[in-house]
């Protein structure tokens, strides 16, 4: 067996000290940590989202029916007491008497008055339709004037009624039924009638839909409404109704166009020479290129994010004078490009052998370099490349800062990525769906 003091000599073997009086102290001999701590790379990069274009379901205000239609109808209006005596003597004086009618704004009501459900024949079908009786009324302003002088004004009520035969499935009722007048000109004939009276024509366009909530899975496109013809009176050839014109759309802006293709990186890279500038002026620089990217998630070209990462390797510069000290430096993009789908990469670095790509992407924006070592910043443009390269083959970035000017000031040509690590795949966007051959 081992005794007390030969434990002690044996433990005394790592490294240890006696102080005069004999005791035995154990000395720490754990270094402390230099430099910079380089993060551990996560082995595989997250699977891209993708653009997952399929049929939806939506719930809707459903058209079963649409109708406008121009219609005229004449009121005689009686004059009110007050008004008639201004203008009996008006006549008697021999003035000339006109009229003007103030069409109803915004008080113009259109109502069901009853549906009847039929049986007639469109088109050689016969077909169950309703029947619906519409009663639309609003006040008008009547004023009389004598010589272009006005004697007298006053609100009157104008009032009247049109059926119009409506697509109303049941169990489909006056709720699902919208009513308005779309346009509307009162017009007076001008001629005080005998008995106090004055005559107006009324002109209004009338729209009528009827609609009902339903579930649908769509493909769609703007409509536009049929013609009142199931039948309708000939419109009045003097008044039409307003075009139906829908507001355009802003495509520069607003639905941007989904990205031809997507990428996910998360890698971390060591012992990877890069150029600060390119060749034959190129300062050759060893570290660690980190790259955490996510390049159209759903391939949407509005949330892509990534951030670069250099490390440099601990070490004399190359050329001090001219870049002292640690290049170490964090590249954050402030614009991301939607991205360009290349099956070629481009040549981007001289001198640099590129493997042949199965799918990649350009792209391109500004960004704000700080270095690690003094903080100090400034905006680049820069280039970035993903590509896969298939068949589970390391894959290839490439990634490029030049000054305002066009003149590079880093350049790293990363042909060595594992194939987990990067993944390029294409979207499948709406042209892919909509261009081949029609489904019967």
């Amino acid at each position: 067996m081992t005794s007390k003091n030969e434990a002690s000599s044996i433990e005394c073997k790592c490294k240890c000290k006696s102080n005069r009086k004999g005791r035995v102290h154990l000395v720490n001999n754990i270094k402390p940590i230099m430099g910079r701590q380089v993060p551990t790379p996560t082995p595989t990069a997250p699977p891209p989202i993708p653009n997952n274009l399929a049929e939806e379901c939506i719930r809707v205000q459903k058209v079963y029916d649409w109708v406008v239609s121009a219609n005229q109808y004449r009121n005689k209006i009686p004059l009110p007491t007050d008004c008639q005596a201004l203008v009996d003597a008006a006549i008697a004086a021999g003035q000339d008497i006109t009229v003007q009618c103030i069409e109803p704004t915004g008080n113009f009501t259109c109502r069901v008055a009853s549906i009847r459900r039929e049986n007639i024949v469109v088109g050689g079908v016969s077909v169950r339709v309703g029947v619906v009786r519409f009663i639309f009324g609003g006040t008008a302003i009547i004023r009389i004037f004598a010589d272009g002088v006005l004697l007298c004004d006053f609100p009157t009520t104008v009032q009247f009624d049109q059926e119009v035969v409506l697509c109303l499935p049941e169990p489909l009722d006056e709720d699902n039924i919208v009513c308005r007048i779309a346009a509307l000109e009162c017009i007076p004939t001008g001629t005080v009638l005998l008995g106090g009276m004055v005559e107006l024509n009324v002109i209004f366009c009338l729209d009528v839909q009827v609609e009902a909530e339903v579930k649908l899975e769509v493909l769609a496109k703007f409509c536009s409404p049929r013609p009142n013809d199931i039948p309708v009176p000939s419109p009045t050839p003097s008044f039409r109704c307003p075009p139906f014109a829908f507001p355009p759309q802003c495509p520069p802006i607003f639905p941007r166009p989904n990205c031809d293709c997507q990428a996910t990186v998360n890698t971390l890279i060591p012992g990877v020479g890069v150029s600060l500038g390119l060749p034959p002026a190129a300062i050759v620089e060893i570290g660690t290129v980190q790259l955490i990217a996510d390049i159209c998630p759903s391939c949407n070209p509005g949330g892509s994010t990534f951030t670069f990462n250099f490390f440099d390797t601990p070490g004399p510069t190359p050329l001090p004078d001219v870049l002292p000290g640690d290049q170490s430096f964090n590249f954050s993009p402030t614009t991301i490009s939607s991205p360009t789908c290349i099956t070629v990469l481009p040549g981007l670095i001289p001198g640099i052998a590129l493997p042949t790509i199965a799918i990649g992407m350009i792209v391109t924006g500004t960004g704000v370099q700080t270095f690690t070592a003094t903080g100090t910043t400034q905006t680049l443009n820069y280039t970035l490349v993903l590509a896969e390269t298939g068949l589970g083959l390391p894959d290839v970035i490439l990634f490029l800062l030049t000054d305002p000017l066009g003149v590079v000031s880093f350049a790293a040509a990363i042909t060595i990525v594992p194939d987990a690590q990067l993944l390029v795949q294409d979207c499948i966007t709406f042209p892919d769906v909509l261009v081949g051959p029609t489904i019967p």
